[in-house]
């Protein structure tokens, strides 16, 4: 597919991997949950915080970075490594703090108290579970018995691990590359969150008339399974 276009995405990160592959101009991800807002703002100050992708992932799990890492490390080996490391209570609070003060100081988004309590609410699942956070973590537990236990819904981990069935790996965090990608993007400004009803006759069609006045192209279109 061409990049340089824009793309049109809906639900969390699994729209990194796509992004990271097609280096569009802009994005907008579309979701009728603001808690998918809350939570991409939440990626967007960790991405911006985080240089490389042990730093991203210590950011993410609030979890000590393991010690002399290479820039090289393969996907796998990074989330075996963090899995090792425990989780923080003292990182945890310091980086919600460090987010929030990214959105609401650095780039002046207008949080309700509801968003602010919303980004710990986020933020405390990713750092309960770590590299095993999966779908079914917030009703009933991890569900996988740990990093490489499977059950019906995937790890983090396995999902950022997986192959094409070819045997590469394409997750915005397989390589340093893709991962550089994702936060320029972040850094640009260029992830735009919406909350949004793709039935409804509004923020589709907003989006719409906004690239239609700038002579703009939908490059890709990824709907889950909202459609």
């Amino acid at each position: 597919l061409p990049t340089g276009g824009v793309y049109l995405g809906v639900g969390p990160e699994q729209n990194f991997t796509y992004l990271a592959a097609l280096h569009p101009k802009l994005a907008f991800i579309v979701d009728i949950r603001r808690g998918n807002l809350v939570e991409q703002l939440l990626y967007k100050a960790f991405f911006e915080l985080s240089s490389n992708r042990a730093e991203f992932l210590s950011h993410l799990f609030a979890r000590p970075a393991p010690a002399d890492l290479p820039s090289d490390v393969t996907v796998d080996e990074l989330f075996a490594a963090f899995d090792e490391s425990p989780p923080s209570g003292a990182l945890f609070r310091k980086y919600l703090g460090a987010a929030t003060e990214r959105l609401t100081t650095f780039h002046k988004f207008e949080l309700t108290p509801d968003d602010v309590r919303g980004l710990e609410y986020v933020y405390g699942a990713f750092h309960r579970a770590g590299p095993g956070l999966n779908y079914s973590f917030l009703n009933g537990g991890f569900g996988n018995g740990g990093r490489f236990g499977r059950s019906f819904f995937p790890t983090y981990a396995e999902l950022m691990t997986e192959t094409d069935g070819r045997g590469n790996r394409r997750s915005y965090l397989a390589t340093e590359e893709n991962y550089r990608a994702m936060r320029q993007l972040e850094e640009d400004n260029a992830i735009v969150p919406l909350v949004g009803d793709f039935g409804g006759p509004k923020t589709l069609r907003a989006v719409g008339r906004y690239l239609n006045e700038r002579g703009a192209t939908v490059t890709a279109f990824y709907t889950s399974n909202v459609e």
